[in-house]
């Protein structure tokens, strides 16, 4: 049976069956996230509610087995188990458990594999064997200690680094959601319990789409971590092997939760982690705070997907749709990894962040270099990081020296090209390390040149020269004479077939099926009328088939390669460990690539996007401006038929540093905040910006609550998912942050919701005074700026007809001067008296009828007779109540006609429209 012809029915008696199904049902249960599959040698079965979710990947061929109630199964084969993996592993951030039987026992199943979204390792042959790890993988242990400490350790599997901390932190742990954001660990594990405060941990770690496992607390002990970490760091040949020595292991609490984790991984169950991990602090204010709530309310990352069952589902959005998306014209793995850190974690350096602009600017300018290295240079890179892990795990075989022969090989070809752009800093962080590199590892290519057999790698085969020993130079002569044979097999074939050698008929050999012929499709009825032909496939490149001699000749072949291989086992061993030393050079030379495919991508964005993005000027911490000029959205921009209107932006310490926004919806006020936070993130990255000129204090926090996203799964409504993140907000902000809310209040009523949204603008105003950017339909909140001199308001409009409304996009100084709310009901249809009494009253509400003198004036104007008019009335009131008391009903009234004409000859023209409209 071949792998495209699955089993769909197990072949096992009633009996078999019963003591499965009875197996089975005694497992302990398990959450929908969680597939169980079971090794049946040749193919694997899924069960239950499992079968019903595997059918998206296999034939939907249900079945079942035992007697009632039956057990529902679906058979895989080894292609599809593989594919059913991936998709539950890397997309929909599953569990998996693997079982296998005990041969000879019946019904013995054991646990033989186990991974989940931060332990990938026991699946990395399946997972990445033929393919590229674009993301760094990475489990995080969290344990809440005593006085708001929390202690925290992250094993990223795909670096090969652990690092440590412990934190001072609230009860809103705010802290510790800048690290989660900043590292994006895959997977967090938790000391079990059921208290408020592990309760409130695991809501926050989910709600950032972090899949957590509560494990037993005496597994939090830090009692053993030396002793395995002795094993488990990287160590040189020349260093005693003592972990004790390295400062990170004073700090007891975050010791105990990397012990949880190497635990949790079991690290030390396979010697191909020994020697392999390097250890360092986590610092969360080494870094541009941000939160995932920031980082997705901006855009930054992809949007997660509905969350089902505790498990976040990534969607896979266009790339136009993210400013990871945009940025990302990555060429290697090694860099989209980078790249995605570099997002989650802005710079706070002026020196390192200009840096990368200076590099990004020259490959900006400079056409030819840029597309050398990601055309030519680049993309002759394999993963360094894979490689170096199998050479330090000593799982590497000759096909991956090779591939590391070629990389170093395109070293030297790259530094040239690096060092003709006559620039510094390129000449400085890639041409003298890469030509360091490439020096270094001179006789690690002169071994691979002595010893492999480059004759044979187009074939696919990857030996050492037989010219080394008399043996291999025996055996070698032996295959030749094999090879010979299968040409003439192959005239043979052609003359029988009345078929042209070489062309419509050839000889062909892979590792899955060794030699074999070949012909095009259009000469399989050939074959079919031949019976001394076996096919093998049928494929879009043609057939593949053989006969009786090529098979026997073929068996033959292997035979002498099995030989031949058993006879260089000892030289490729010593190659191999010769290689081995070569694996810290590696590591080095993969993070340099990286940067520097990092670094190119952001000037293939800029140059790429409709308008070229420009170089920001920053300016240190404190300096307290921030200045863009025609700013744009770089994902709203290159939708299609989008022509996007830039709009102005201006803080200043000596001037307006928090910008009120008002307007009607669907005009562009979200764009806008969200444009100047992506813009300040893009450029603390060393990205170039979307402006025509951009000049920038560097923040040390961007906050943002944006959108009014629901998570009704956790318990959250909108309005407490709102307060929860602005208290985050609220307890973070420094006058250096930037700070950006939309709609604050709406989940609740009016008054409560604008009172709300008042007190937190006014603190953050006046209190915190970073720059910030409030957006509100609160039209209230827009007097804040006549009591603040720091506050100034912005708006939106848009052009009305009778049935269309036309946002303009375009950001005025100033009050909205007008509500559209109306109109926009009438555009939808309403029906006409919903649409009168509505109408009616607005005008009641807004006191409509005062306008009617001042309603064509500037806005200015306006807005100052009113407040004129409103404390007018305030003082006739307050003067009527003082007597009111001592005058009886006729004296009252009279005093009440007094103060009307009193303010009819006054010259406030809202006061005189309102008196007249009641007359």
């Amino acid at each position: 049976m071949s792998e495209s012809e699955p089993k769909s029915a197990l072949n096992l008696d009633i009996e078999q069956q019963k003591s499965f199904v009875r197996f089975f049902r005694s497992l302990p249960s398990k959450p929908a996230s969680t597939v169980r599959l079971f090794n049946r040698s040749d193919y694997y079965t899924v069960h239950d509610d499992d079968a019903v979710l595997a059918t998206e990947f296999a034939p939907k061929i249900i079945k079942y087995m035992g007697e009632e109630p039956k057990l529902s199964y679906l058979c895989l084969s080894r292609h599809q188990m593989e594919t059913f993996i991936r998709e539950l592993l890397l997309v929909r951030q599953y569990r998996i458990e693997v079982y296998n039987k005990s041969p000879g026992k019946n019904n013995d199943w054991q646990i033989e594999y186990k991974g989940s979204p931060g332990n990938l390792s026991q699946f990395e042959d399946i997972l990445f064997e033929n393919s590229n790890v674009d993301f760094s993988n990475s489990v995080m242990a969290v344990k809440l200690c005593k006085g708001n400490t929390i202690a925290v350790a992250n094993t990223n599997l795909t670096d090969l680094e652990f690092k440590v901390a412990e934190i001072a932190d609230n009860e809103c742990f705010t802290e510790l959601q800048a690290l989660v954001a900043q590292i994006g660990p895959k997977e967090c594990i938790i000391p079990g319990g059921d208290s408020p405060e592990l309760n409130a941990l695991k809501d926050i770690l989910e709600r950032s789409g972090i899949l957590v496992a509560k494990i037993k607390r005496s597994d939090f002990s830090s009692k053993d971590v030396i002793q395995d970490l002795n094993r488990l760091l990287f160590f040189h040949n020349n260093q005693p092997r003592a972990a004790e020595t390295c400062p990170e292991t004073t700090l007891d609490e975050a010791m105990g939760c990397l012990q949880a984790t190497i635990k949790f991984l079991n690290l030390t169950g396979s010697e191909t982690n020994f020697n392999q991990y390097k250890i360092g602090k986590l610092d969360v204010n080494r870094y541009t705070r941000m939160d995932y709530a920031a980082l997705f309310a901006l855009n930054i990352l992809p949007k997660s997907g509905t969350p089902k069952e505790g498990v976040f589902i990534r969607s896979v959005a266009p790339k136009t749709h993210s400013v990871a998306g945009i940025l990302n014209n990555c060429v290697t793995a090694q860099g989209k990894r980078l790249l995605d850190q570099w997002i989650k974690q802005p710079l706070k350096d002026l020196n390192l962040i200009n840096e990368r602009l200076e590099i990004v600017d020259c490959f900006v300018k400079d056409s030819e270099t840029r597309a050398v290295i990601t055309k030519e240079a680049l993309p002759k890179i394999p993963d360094l990081m894979i490689l170096a892990r199998k050479l330090a795990g000593k799982k590497a075989r000759l096909q991956d020296c090779f591939k590391l022969y070629q990389a170093i090989d395109s070293l030297p070809a790259l530094a040239r090209h690096l060092r003709k752009t006559d620039n510094a800093y390129v000449k400085a962080a890639f041409v003298d390390v890469i030509s360091d590199v490439a020096a270094d590892m001179e006789r690690f290519q002169s071994m691979i040149e002595e010893l492999l057999d480059m004759d044979l790698i187009g074939r696919g085969e990857f030996m050492i020269k037989s010219s080394v020993n008399r043996e291999m130079n025996e055996l070698h002569e032996c295959k030749k004479h094999v090879e010979s044979r299968m040409r003439q097999a192959l005239s043979e074939t052609a003359d029988e077939l009345g078929l042209e050698e070489g062309k419509t008929v050839k000889l062909e050999s892979n590792p899955q099926h060794g030699h074999f012929f070949r012909v095009t499709k259009k000469e399989e009825p050939v074959l079919r009328k031949n019976k001394n032909y076996h096919i093998i496939d049928a494929l879009t490149g043609g057939v593949r088939f053989n006969n009786s001699r090529l098979r026997k000749l073929n068996d033959e072949y292997v035979a002498l390669n099995e030989r031949y291989e058993e006879e260089q086992k000892e030289l490729v061993r010593a190659v191999l460990d010769i290689a081995i030393g070569y694996t810290d050079s590696v590591r080095s030379l993969n993070l340099i690539l990286a940067t520097l495919d990092v670094l190119t991508s952001f000037a293939v964005a800029a140059v790429s996007a409709k308008i070229p993005y420009v170089k920001p000027e920053l300016r240190p911490p404190g300096t307290g401006v921030l200045k863009l000029r025609r700013v744009r959205h770089p994902c709203l921009e290159q939708q299609e038929h989008v022509n996007f209107i830039p709009n102005d932006v201006e803080f200043d310490k000596d001037g307006k540093i928090f910008h009120i926004i008002t307007g009607p919806n669907m005009c562009g006020k979200s764009t806008y905040i969200r444009s100047v936070g992506v813009c300040v993130l893009m450029a603390q990255i060393g990205s170039f910006v979307p402006c025509e000129h951009a000049e920038i204090s560097l923040v040390d926090a961007i906050l943002a609550r944006v959108g009014a996203d629901d998570c009704q799964l956790k318990g959250l409504s909108t309005f407490m998912l709102e307060m929860i993140e602005t208290s985050t907000i609220l307890k973070t902000a420094t006058e250096h942050s930037l700070v950006i809310i939309d709609e604050l209040g709406r989940g609740t009523s009016t008054y409560d919701g604008c009172g709300i949204a008042w007190a937190i603008a006014e603190h953050l105003a006046t209190e915190v005074k970073s720059f910030s950017l409030f957006a509100t339909h609160f039209h209230a909140i827009t007097k804040l700026a006549d009591r603040c001199p720091d506050v100034g308001n912005l708006h939106v409009s848009a052009v009305t007809s009778e049935d269309a409304i036309t946002p303009l996009y375009q950001i005025s100084e100033g009050e909205c001067d007008k509500s559209y709310g109306i109109h926009c009901a009438r555009v939808a249809d309403f029906p006409p008296d919903v649409l009168r009494w509505a109408e009616q009253h607005l005008k009641s509400l807004e006191y409509n009828e005062g306008l009617k003198y001042v309603n064509d004036v500037e806005v200015s104007v306006r807005k100052a007779a009113i407040e004129k008019g409103e404390e007018l009335i305030r003082e006739s009131l307050t003067s009527l109540a003082s007597v009111a008391e001592d005058l009886d009903d006729d004296a009252l009234s009279r005093r009440v006609e007094e103060i009307r004409e009193e303010l009819q000859r006054g010259d406030n023209l809202y006061v005189r429209g309102l008196l007249e409209s009641k007359c």
